[in-house]
Formats: C-alpha cells, structure tokens, sequence
C-alpha cells in the first residue's frame, strides 16, 4: 500500500470514529467577549450587593466579592480547557457525567450529606473547597447525554416507543430529584433544556405539545399541593396585598429598580442591600444593578445576554455534525431561560423562584459550570460554517435533518484530505 493510500484510509477512519471534521477557524469571540463582560459585571456587582451582608457576618465586605473572583479564575480555566479540548471527546463523558449527577443528586436529599438551607435540601458542603450545587451540574449532563443518545437515535426521534416513552424515562429522574429538594424553579429549567434538544433532533410537535400539557399539570400538582408555592403563586398576582409579608420580596426588588432611574445612584451607592432586599448578591442581584447603574445598567446586561443567544443558537445552526448541534442549542436555552426567568422575577412577570443569573449572580458552582458550557459553545465555533442569519437562528433551529453537514470540497487543504478526492 502506498504512503497516499494509507494516508486516505487513516484520514476516513478518523472520520468515522469522531464525525465530521471541518478547518478549524477562530473561536465566536463575541461570545467569548459577552460572558466576559457579564462576569466582569458579576464580579463588581457581588463584592457590592454583599458588602454589608459580609461585613456582618465576618467583618470583611469584601469576603463574597474575592470568593466570587476565585471561582470566576477557576471557571475561566474550564472555559479554556474546554474551548480547546475537541467537543467529539464530550461524547465520552456523556454516560458517566449522566450516572455521577444522578447520584450526586440522591446524595443532597440525604440528612448528613446534603445541607439544608431555608427549607431546601440543595448543597454539599465540601469542607476547605465550599458548597457544591449538584442541580447546575445536571443541566450540562442532561445536556450532554440527551446530544448523545439523539444524534444515535437518528429518525427513530419522531416514533412514540422509541422515541417519547425513552426521552421521558432518561429525563424524569433528574427532573424528580431536583424538584425533591424542593427547587421547582432549576427542575423547569431543566426540562425546558431537554425539551429544547428534543424539539431540535426532529421530535414529533403532537409528542412536544404532550410534553408540554404534562408538565404544565404535574407543576400545577406540586405548586396547590404546596402551601407556601401556591401562597407565591397569590403574591405574584398581587404583591401589594401584603408589602410587608408575602409580597415583601417583590416589592423591594420593584423599588430598587425604581430609585436607580436612568442612569444610578452609583456604583456602591444601594441603600436596599442594607438589608431591606432580601438575597442582593444571588437570586435579585439584578434589582441592585439596576439601582446603581439604572435604566442604562440593566439594558447593558440585557443586550449582553442577547449577543449570548444570537451567537448560541447560530453555532448550534452551523454546527458541524448533530451531537454538537444539539449540545450547542441545550447550552444557550439553559442559559438563556435562567436568565429569563430571574429578570422576570426581578420585575414581577413571574412568581419568585430561586434561580440565579447566569454570570452575575454569587455562587461557585453556578459560575463555574456556565463558564466551562461556554467553552464548550466556543470549541464548536472553531468548526462551524459562519455562515446563517439572524432570521436562521430563530426560526431554524427544528428545521436540522439529523445528518452530519459535510465540509465543502473548496475546504480540502491537507494532503490526507486531498488524496481522498483522488
């Protein structure tokens, strides 16, 4: 055999084991810029919001602020392995990813194991590291998983016993175990995540609007069979009724945004988070940016968060095969609906939930997992066509055909690739 002819046949088995390759060009860097510019803002922001709160509680103001910062160097470093690790190895670490999250999330419910704070059973107190979060781990393994499994099942996606009735079985454990905790807010983003990737593999609309129907009613059933989600449910309809009880949350994050204005009072210059707001620095921090930069500040964060969809949802349209495709849509729908549904909360258009702002809001596990999810959205970029427009990343994303986009034949440079024309 020749040098030519062994260099083809190399060239097609690396194709066929980790799918197709395209030249790989520069990373999305206004993604890249955007998630910089909401952790930037997120640090600033936590070291502000929390200063009297740490100040109380261990003397130094900026105690949150600095441990913020260190998450924020640590999710930086998983930005940049994973913006340089080749997103086909993801594939390996779907299944075990899968399998440690759900046991991780059995784990917090355990007395002993999990801590419970306020009535909620979420976090794993690792002593000298912090407090682990397992339910943001488990948007990125469902995310994973689901990218995996799909991209495997090719057509079989639209057929209810072999597509539906699986789906259901690999999303509902994870979906239970967080709303066990309880936290209803992460467990919807969690399935909006799976329903999103499911929508984007060529799922049946009849089997997504069953979906749909079924969740809407098992979160009716949790929340009236819940004394203290059906009373938010009550506040959000009126949160006047009781200013200083039920409606107090809501009322103060309204009046923080109110007193910033246009423009702020400043950075540092907040007077709710002397203890009026509850929370400043994780689930209403967006109430205290827009006290101290005003209307301007949070339109700033919002058009970042814009730039953050705009550019997901185009690499997952000009992805190079469908496993990145769906990873990339899972990624920005959960992090564009968890934004969502904190400034909703912060402007009273959805009941309160506890879900953090992706970026900003403090929490290392948060911040650290949605740092590495955007290195894995820029590791996709590097190959994907950089073509498609705006009207495409809306309106495209059901439309794939779950089948591996080949490269052009103009972009056949490498002499292994141009033996295989021959």
């Amino acid at each position: 055999m020749s040098a030519t002819a062994a260099a083809a046949t190399t060239a097609r088995r690396g194709v066929a084991r980790g799918g197709i390759r395209r030249e790989r060009h520069e990373p999305a860097y206004p993604l890249l810029l955007a998630a910089m510019a909401l952790t930037a803002i997120g640090i600033v922001m936590v070291y502000s919001s929390s200063s009297v709160r740490s100040y109380f509680s261990s003397a130094d103001p900026a105690a949150q602020g600095l441990e913020q910062l260190v998450w924020a160097a640590i999710g930086l470093v998983g930005l940049v392995l994973a913006m340089r690790l080749d997103f086909r190895h993801l594939r390996y670490l779907a299944i075990p990813f899968y399998v440690i999250t759900l046991a991780l999330l059995v784990a917090v419910l355990v007395p002993g194991i999990g801590s419970e704070i306020n009535g909620s059973r979420r976090w794993i107190v690792i002593p000298g590291v912090g407090s682990l979060q397992p339910a943001e781990f488990a948007k990125l393994a469902i995310v994973l998983y689901l990218a995996h499994w799909l991209d495997r099942r090719g057509k079989e996606v639209r057929s209810f016993w072999n597509g539906l009735v699986p789906f259901g079985m690999l999303v509902a454990p994870g979906f239970f175990l967080i709303a066990m905790e309880p936290d209803l807010g992460t467990a919807g983003v969690y399935v909006i995540v799976a329903v999103s990737i499911f929508f984007m593999a060529g799922a049946n609309l009849l089997y997504l609007t069953a979906i749909g129907a079924s969740i809407l009613a098992v979160a009716w059933l949790m929340i009236s069979s819940t004394s203290y989600q059906m009373e938010r449910v009550q506040t959000f309809l009126d949160p006047f009724r009781d200013p200083l009880g039920a409606g107090y949350n809501t009322v103060q994050a309204l009046m923080a945004l109110a007193l910033g204005g246009i423009t702020g009072l400043g950075l540092g210059e907040s007077r709710m988070k002397f203890l009026y707001l509850p929370a400043p620095s994780t689930d209403f921090i967006f109430a205290i940016i827009g006290e101290e930069w005003g209307l301007v500040g949070t339109l700033t964060v919002l058009a970042l968060f814009v730039v953050v969809a705009y550019q997901g949802y185009r690499i997952a349209i000009t992805a190079p095969d469908t496993f990145s495709g769906l990873v990339a849509c899972g990624v920005t729908t959960w992090l564009v609906v968890q934004a969502f549904i904190n400034l909703a909360v912060v402007t009273a258009l959805m009941p309160v939930t506890g879900i953090p702002l992706p970026f900003i809001s403090a929490g290392g596990s948060a911040l650290t997992i949605n740092l590495a999810a955007i290195g894995i959205l820029l590791s996709i970029s590097r190959e994907t066509t950089q073509t498609g427009s705006l009207r495409d990343a809306i309106f495209g994303v059901g439309r794939r055909d779950r089948r591996a986009h080949l490269p052009r034949a103009g972009r056949r440079t490498s002499p292994a690739r141009r033996s295989t024309r021959r």
